[in-house]
């Protein structure tokens, strides 16, 4: 196969894997309105209103928004990162693929939150956006070796790709220690990003 057949395939399968990814996120959407409370689930007697339903089951409705929430972060940095591309291979697609997998265990692990320990809840998070964020990492580290990023992309498109890429991995390890210590320090230690991400900024911008 010649070179220019091998990127129009390359390129094809670029355009499949962002496929595949819009409907992973779909189907998480989906996934998560049925997290909404059914009528028949309710405890009131007769019929019953839709904002009372809504307030009975106050903590599925918190699930539904931080599940909301990270969909729409993650779509959007999954966005971003194809769209850097010129075209893929099957290394950089299985670090994608195993990215939006973790995404769907983070929905997991915010789906059952009510009914495990406090601790457990946290670290689960911390462990998942970690996994999410290491997948994502290496599949951009692959695809700037393997030199399958566009052409005309600028150095200050690079350097947010990468920013986002590594700083959030690296900042939910950091909450992992504080996920066993209580629910306000777990929150706090999230604002490690932005020291995380300064750094990262300032060696990116020093090796350049």
């Amino acid at each position: 196969m010649s070179q220019s057949a091998q990127s129009a395939t390359a390129r094809s399968q670029l355009e499949r894997l962002g496929t595949l990814t819009d409907v992973v996120y779909a189907v998480a959407l989906v996934l998560i309105v049925q997290w909404l409370p059914m009528p028949e689930e309710s405890h009131a007697e007769g019929a019953v209103w839709l904002l009372e339903l809504f307030e009975e089951y106050a903590s599925n409705m918190i699930a539904v928004l931080i599940g909301l929430v990270f969909v729409i972060m993650y779509w959007l940095r999954s966005n971003t990162l194809l769209s850097a591309l010129d075209r893929t291979d099957p290394a950089h697609t299985a670090f994608s693929i195993a990215s939006v997998f973790c995404l769907l265990l983070l929905l997991y692990v915010v789906r059952i939150s009510n009914e495990v320990a406090g601790p457990s809840r946290r670290a689960g998070e911390s462990v998942a956006v970690a996994m999410i964020g290491v997948a994502a990492g290496l599949a951009w580290w692959w695809a700037r070796r393997k030199r399958l990023v566009r052409e005309g992309i600028t150095k200050e498109e690079t350097l947010g790709v990468q920013i986002q890429a590594f700083a959030e991995p690296l900042a939910a390890l950091v909450t992992l220690p504080f996920a066993y210590v209580g629910e306000l320090a777990w929150n706090l230690a999230w604002l490690a990003y932005l020291p995380i991400a300064a750094v990262l900024k300032r060696r990116a911008s020093n090796e350049e």
